[in-house]
Parts: structure tokens; sequence; C-alpha cells
């Protein structure tokens, strides 16, 4: 199964946060404390988000952070990219600020193929990845919702399941 890394996970539960508050500036405790985050982790990407341009903040007894980004316009893509920057000057991360081609933004475990089903499962993850606007993952109101039945499957025990893990006694 392919995953989301947990900084990724992190920055779109603060993202969520942020977009229900946007009359306000909310501390990276706050966000922290009502999504259970690890706190300096969180601290972490928050700032990561903000040399981005995805976030802006303020400090101050009144301060936090806000969006500032067109969650419209950036994509899963784009912040996945972003929380694989490892903020160390002049190193290549993958990050938007990095990297013209889109396909060499993310690191890869393996070198890619040249053709096959590893090579066209990529092209349409990515092409997956570049679709999907933040907007659609943390504004209130135009959310994906997950079905009820999927998150009843993923709480249920594995004998349960439909379809057994590959490694499981038959």
């Amino acid at each position: 199964m392919l995953c989301l890394s947990k900084k990724t996970e992190y920055a779109l539960a603060a993202l969520s946060h942020l977009a229900e508050r946007t009359h306000k500036a909310s501390s990276a405790r706050e966000i922290s404390d009502a999504y259970g985050l690890p706190p300096a982790l969180l601290v972490k990407i928050l700032k990561c988000l903000q040399t981005h341009g995805i976030l802006l903040s303020t400090r101050g007894i009144r301060g936090g952070y806000r969006i500032v980004a067109d969650l419209d316009e950036t994509s899963l893509f784009d912040l996945v990219a972003i929380m694989e920057c490892p903020d160390r000057p002049g190193e290549e991360c993958g990050c938007l600020d990095h990297s013209v081609e889109p396909t060499l933004r993310l690191r890869s475990s393996r070198p890619q193929s040249a053709h096959g089903p590893a090579a066209a499962l990529q092209y349409k993850f990515f092409r997956f990845l570049k679709d999907v606007k933040l907007s659609d993952l943390v504004l209130p109101g135009r959310r994906i919702e997950v079905p009820a039945e999927r998150l009843f499957a993923a709480k249920a025990p594995a004998s349960q399941r439909r379809f057994a893990h590959a490694h499981s006694a038959h």
C-alpha cells in the first residue's frame, strides 16, 4: 500500500485546522493539542510550510499561523514535495524551489524503470497527486470524505477483513 509520510499527514492536519479558522491565527500548540500531534515535529512542519509560502506566521500574544497560499492552486504533489525538503541550503531535496521537472521533485528509493507496469503506475500516481488540490482535502465543505464502510473496515480485526494479508495462514 502506498502511504503518505507522517510529515505530510501532520501537514494536512495542520492545514485543515487552519482552514477552519481563517478568522484568526492558530498557534502550533493549539494545533498540536487539537490533533494529538508531536509539538516539536509540528513546529518544524509549520516552519517548512512558512518557508515555502504556504503559511504566514505572526509573533506575539495573538500570533500564530495562517494560510496564505491559494489552496486551489496547490496540489497534494506540491505538499509532498515540500515535506521532503530537508531545509538545508544548497542541498537538492525534491521541493519546488529546487526542481523544474515535476517527476524529479520526489526522491525514489529505486531507479525508475523505463517501461512496464511499475512505470505506468508511477505515472498515474504522480498524475493523481497533481490533480488533487489541497482545497479538496482541507477546506470545510469541499473535503473528500472517506466512505463510512471504509472507516469501519480499517478498524476491523484482520480476521474479519475481506482480504487477508498475503502472509497470513489460509
